[in-house]
């Protein structure tokens, strides 16, 4: 069984396998069984229409939702969050630290986040780099060890830093490392198929989590596709996964997303 536990669609007809349809190609070249798909504020997808898109295939896809205490788009109100929850079609929400102004703990948050310790979902985070054409985006809001004051305020909520924090992976590792409800995902480390470089250095940050971690299982895999090439991420993770493959490959998210 392999989930890939970070990916997205892109309805824009200007970027490539944008649709539902592309992302299921992709998955079964990848050998991928089953796949998150987000909602976006910084691509204007909210919540319900991803549900719309992914609902034909349910047994494949499940739904990473996303609200927004800045985005007028994407405020919800946590009743809306709560059916979304209740109805076991949303597994988890995303907060676009860095793309947007607050930090994990800011306490707007707070009703969504206790929202998600009751139906016992994860809050995922994006951290570290950004994508330097969103205008506006600030690095002090992505540093994963902002997610300290979180984790340590909210032991009992499920937590996953996105993109495994990078350029910050030593400080990911350690806030995965000292708080037991935190795990990290290792998507987006390039746009497209990996060539030598980039598997050589995905490789030494592989090397730098594990080392912190002490080997515990904390990390997800995820592609981020369609920025990333599908079936190279699965075959370059499964020689970096060891003894960790089937947490790696699906055991956590089976775990964290009640799958």
């Amino acid at each position: 069984m392999i989930i890939d536990a970070h990916t997205h669609i892109h309805l824009d007809p200007g970027v490539n396998g944008q649709e539902i349809k592309d992302l299921l190609a992709a998955m079964d070249d990848a050998g991928i069984d089953k796949a998150a798909v987000f909602a976006a504020p910084i691509n204007g997808l909210t919540t319900e229409r991803v549900l719309a898109e992914t609902e034909p295939y349910r047994d494949r896809l499940f739904v990473v939702g996303s609200v927004s205490p800045l985005m007028y788009a994407f405020r919800r109100t946590p009743d809306t969050v709560e059916e979304w929850l209740a109805s076991g079609r949303v597994r988890a929400l995303k907060f676009y630290t860095g793309y947007e102004h607050f930090y994990p703990a800011d306490e707007r948050l707070r009703p969504y986040l206790e929202l998600l310790v009751k139906h016992g979902r994860p809050a995922i985070f994006h951290m570290g780099d950004l994508y330097d054409k969103i205008r506006g985006a600030r690095l002090k809001y992505s540093h994963p060890l902002h997610v300290d004051d979180l984790a340590a305020d909210m032991p009992d909520l499920k937590i996953i830093i996105a993109h495994v924090g990078y350029p910050w992976v030593i400080d990911a590792a350690e806030v995965c490392y000292k708080n037991k409800n935190v795990y990290a995902d290792c998507s987006g480390f390039v746009y497209g198929a990996f060539d030598l470089r980039s598997q050589e250095r995905f490789r030494k940050v592989w090397r730098e989590f594990d080392e912190i971690t002490e080997s515990s299982g904390k990390m997800l895999f995820g592609s981020d596709w369609p920025i990333s090439d599908m079936r190279g991420y699965v075959e370059l993770i499964a020689q970096l996964a060891g003894s960790q493959r089937e947490p790696v490959f699906s055991g956590n998210a089976e775990n964290l997303f009640g799958l």
